[in-house]
């Protein structure tokens, strides 16, 4: 089996991240996401996995130094938020890996197009999901 060395998606996906406003910024360092990712800085979270389902990353904690990025949506708002978790990170002197293990995934238009719908009929939570049940009437 030959090895892959090519980090080049992990370069991609590090120069798609948008540039940061000033704005932007003091969003990422608000106590709210830094007390978020000390949270997922806590040594009873090493190995596991957190899904932000809203902003389309999956991370795992991987120490209480080192957070990987496993997944993250191919889209602005998507980047923009990892984006915005490096700086978080960053600030609590630990480290959001983006890198050859970061799955980009593309974005589910249906799913977004039912979260577009969700919003403008002001839905939330499980009832707005674009998931149907599916049932059998039982005579």
């Amino acid at each position: 089996m030959e090895e892959n060395t090519n980090d080049s998606s992990s370069n991609d996906l590090i120069d798609r991240l948008p540039e940061l406003s000033e704005t932007e910024k003091e969003v990422a360092l608000e106590n709210e996401a830094l007390s978020w990712a000390s949270s997922l800085l806590s040594e009873n979270m090493t190995g596991l996995v957190h899904e932000e389902r809203d902003y389309g990353v999956i991370l795992q904690n991987i120490s209480s130094s080192i957070v990987r990025c496993i997944t993250v949506v191919d889209h602005p708002i998507c980047l923009l938020t990892l984006q915005q978790m490096r700086i978080t990170f960053g600030h609590l002197n630990a480290e959001l890996e983006v890198g050859p293990y970061t799955v980009i995934r593309p974005l589910e238009e249906n799913i977004a197009a039912g979260r577009q719908e969700d919003e403008a009929s002001g839905s939330t939570g499980p009832a707005a999901s674009p998931i149907k049940e599916i049932g059998m009437e039982v005579a």
